[in-house]
């Protein structure tokens, strides 16, 4: 009886043992979960199930011209249902080259599918990438746009004059632009009326780039009086240069119109070497000009606004020449310039005394050494040149024996201007000196 009593606690004591081992005491763990993109291994606990492993994404394929590829898909975790490695995406069509050829399409991304997970059920394979789209055709390169300044009008339509960078002859000449011939252009600047003339030689088809030379009043002058006491056009015709006549502003003393250079003459304060730029691009937009062989040359007023140019504007003209009008103040060009200048003897407009100074003034600014050297000895007329200059630029300066207030050659100066001389001819001289200086 005991015995029996003894086995039942005995036994019951086992059973209550089993139930706690049963709760507390197993070896198996759930299946960790298999990280998409890698080969990563679960431990498989018995009896658990593994957690379903992502598949890895791929990645975007190259840019342009190439073929993208599409990156390879990550395999799905072991031991879990494995979802399907996305296939990379195809690469983007190329730009369009430069000119117009079309970019390669992208070829299709490479993207592999997803490795079957272990577990329950195996991945599904990735999606290969999409075809690249095709780059689209490249523009071709625009032409030069023609700037509106207005048709050439002899009758004096106003026009609102745009600026041109004319500091490059890379592109085309202007479509459409002026023939040979003579025009006349009045436009707005600086809230004053202005106005030039063009003069365009016979030959001049507009398919090349010709020199342009300004050739400037003196003060209280005008283009008619300027046109016919230089007589330039002849040499024009035979050279082959464009000729510009440009107005001076109104005089505000009286009569006529003048020049601003700095000091002289008629109280003139307008921009005039703002002006000169304005007209530059203008007549450069209608006109096929060698910007490398611009020049500038006057009389009197206009002479001394040309000694102001080669100060300021020595970015756009290549040399400057003056006749019967002195440099005044002090400047430093951008660079280096070459200088004609002549002056008569009996000047009695503006006084011979001071044309040495000239002379000696533009040698000093252009940085040259050494004496000057006899280059011309003729009849009425000697001719002195610096020849060791800066950047290899000359100045040049001819007395005219007995000649008064006028350009050489010019029989016309009249009972106020002294007498003329007809021996020397400056033209052609003053071009020699031009056209071996063209801007740097």
């Amino acid at each position: 009886m005991k015995a029996g009593r003894w086995f039942e606690r005995r036994l019951r004591s086992c059973l209550a043992a089993s139930a706690v081992c049963a709760l507390h005491c197993s070896t198996s763990d759930p299946g960790t979960t298999g990280s998409g993109g890698g080969r990563n291994t679960t431990s498989t606990g018995s009896g658990g199930d593994g957690t379903t492993g992502s598949g890895g994404t791929g990645t975007t394929g190259g840019n342009g011209g190439a073929s993208g590829s599409g990156a390879t898909a990550g395999s799905g975790g072991t031991g879990g249902t494995g979802a399907a490695g996305k296939g990379g995406s195809g690469g983007t069509g190329g730009t369009g080259a430069t000119g117009g050829s079309s970019g390669a399409s992208g070829s299709s991304g490479s993207g592999g599918g997803g490795t079957a997970g272990a577990g329950t059920g195996g991945g599904t394979a990735g999606k290969g990438g999409n075809a690249g789209s095709a780059g689209g055709a490249g523009a071709g390169g625009k032409g030069g746009t023609t700037v509106d300044s207005g048709a050439p009008m002899d009758s004096g339509t106003s026009i609102d004059a745009r600026g041109t960078d004319v500091s490059s002859d890379a592109g085309p000449c202007p479509s459409g632009g002026w023939a040979a011939g003579r025009q006349t252009i009045t436009f707005m600047h600086g809230g004053i009326a202005r106005e030039y003339m063009v003069y365009i030689p016979p030959g001049y088809d507009g398919s090349s780039r010709w020199p342009m030379i300004f050739v400037i009043h003196g003060a209280t002058n005008t283009i008619a009086l300027v046109r016919g006491w230089a007589q330039m056009e002849p040499q024009a015709d035979a050279e082959k240069f464009i000729i510009v006549y440009p107005q001076g502003a109104p005089n505000p003393q009286g009569n006529g119109f003048c020049w601003n250079a700095g000091g002289c003459c008629c109280g003139a304060t307008a921009d005039d070497v703002g002006y000169i730029r304005a007209v530059l691009s203008d007549v450069s937009s209608h006109a096929c000009i060698d910007s490398k062989r611009v020049f500038a040359a006057g009389i009197s007023n206009g002479s001394m606004f040309a000694h102001r140019l080669g100060c300021e504007a020595a970015d756009i003209f290549a040399a400057v020449a003056g006749v019967g009008g002195n440099a005044s103040g002090s400047c430093t060009p951008s660079r280096p310039i070459t200088v004609v200048y002549v002056h008569g003897t009996a000047d009695t407009t503006v006084g011979f005394s001071g044309a040495e100074g000239t002379f000696t003034t533009w040698a000093r600014r252009d940085g040259c050494t050494g004496t000057p050297v006899e280059t011309y000895n003729q009849g009425s007329t000697i001719c002195r040149t610096y020849q060791t200059c800066s950047a290899g630029v000359e100045v040049a300066f001819c007395a005219v024996t007995g000649m008064g207030h006028c350009w050489p050659e010019d029989t016309r100066c009249g009972p106020q201007q002294g007498a003329g001389v007809t021996d020397f001819k400056m033209n052609p001289m003053m071009w020699s000196y031009f056209n071996r200086h063209p801007m740097p």
